[in-house]
């Protein structure tokens, strides 16, 4: 080879291995542990695994992370979310006490009870502001309040369930041993619809729309709700175990950012909500997700309620259920409320108020 070509030759060699050089720089690939920082993953194009536990089967009651799923924003935060389903035999407190799950969701008056046996784990986060827990009975029936229960069939799902009916029936001068007969309740409408009892427990987006979608109209039934009688419980709730927070503050803020934004949307669009859990699981029909989407929207975002404040716990609500719990037997001593067991510390952080 001639020495003008071999220069040449070596000459682009030199300029490879520069070019090669310069691309490598800072290019070291990092892991990325929890609570690593936004560039730490944007250099690492990796993503923090956390793993959701449902109280229930995937239904619109839980819309707002499977929109966020969905759209995004879970991986915008650098979160790839698994949503475990609930079921008759999983209990979500375990779960995250056992660590199967990072977060829970479940209901407050549920999580108190754990709590009170010395579980380690915390709310971080209040997705219902409202009670959804209903008694309702057909108009024929002349139960038009509280105080007509007295000698009717009343069900109840019990297994927790039934603190709110204890509370309404003495809140009206009842007593739910001698005024009225408590029967055990399945999970569909049948019961009332074919006169076994005379008023029926009911969740306002599921059972309630069962008997509409039965036929009966609003006018042929009646409502008993728990809100309005002053005697509502807290329901769904984030909570995790306080040793894994202690470790992943970040990491659940992100995840919180991003369930949020999810729910403002699916309470925004709540027909786009429902179509979008009926094609994660079409246990039910697509009627029916979206009916419980708009119904699920009215606690989340109750009218009047700043969507920017999803989340948010009220501590006047929580002392309520607390004291409900207490009183009702569900707890045998009083609910101890503290930073160890309600903090609001990681939704501030991630609504920035």
């Amino acid at each position: 080879m001639k020495k003008g070509k071999l220069a040449s030759l070596l000459a682009v060699i030199m300029m490879i291995l520069l070019v090669a050089a310069g691309c490598g720089s800072g290019g070291t690939s990092t892991t990325q542990g929890t609570g690593t920082s936004d560039t730490g993953k944007a250099n690492s194009g990796k993503l923090d695994k956390v793993t959701l536990q449902l109280k229930w089967l995937p239904q619109s009651q839980f819309m707002g992370y499977y929109v966020a799923q969905a759209k995004g924003y879970y991986k915008d935060e650098g979160i790839d979310l698994e949503i475990l389903p609930g079921g008759s035999d999983i209990i979500p407190e375990q779960q995250v006490n056992n660590g199967v799950a990072d977060i829970g969701v479940t209901w407050v008056s549920s999580l108190m009870k754990y709590q009170s046996q010395g579980w380690g784990l915390v709310e971080v986060g209040q997705i219902f502001q409202k009670s959804a827990m209903l008694l309702v009975s057909k108009a024929s029936s002349g139960i038009n309040s509280p105080a007509d229960l007295k000698g009717k069939k009343v069900g109840s799902w019990f297994g927790g369930n039934e603190y709110e009916i204890y509370a309404l029936l003495e809140a009206n001068g009842l007593n739910k041993d001698k005024d009225l007969k408590l029967v055990q309740q399945d999970y569909t409408m049948n019961q009332l619809l074919n006169n076994q009892i005379d008023a029926a427990s009911a969740m306002t987006y599921n059972e309630y729309g069962l008997l509409l979608e039965s036929g009966l109209k609003d006018s042929d039934l009646h409502v008993i709700n728990m809100n309005d009688a002053g005697v509502a419980m807290l329901e769904d709730c984030l909570f995790v175990n306080s040793d894994w927070i202690s470790k992943n503050e970040d990491l659940y803020v992100r995840f919180l950012k991003a369930s949020i934004k999810g729910w403002a949307d699916a309470c925004a669009d709540p027909e786009a909500a429902g179509k979008i859990v009926y094609n994660v699981d079409q246990s039910v029909s697509l009627a029916h997700q979206v009916y419980m989407a708009k119904e699920v929207a009215k606690l989340v975002a109750p009218q009047g309620f700043d969507p920017a404040n999803i989340g948010y716990i009220d501590m006047n609500a929580i002392k309520q259920t607390a004291d409900l719990a207490y009183k009702y037997g569900l707890l045998s001593k009083p609910a101890v409320i503290s930073d160890n067991t309600i903090n609001s510390k990681y939704w501030k952080e991630a609504t920035g108020k």
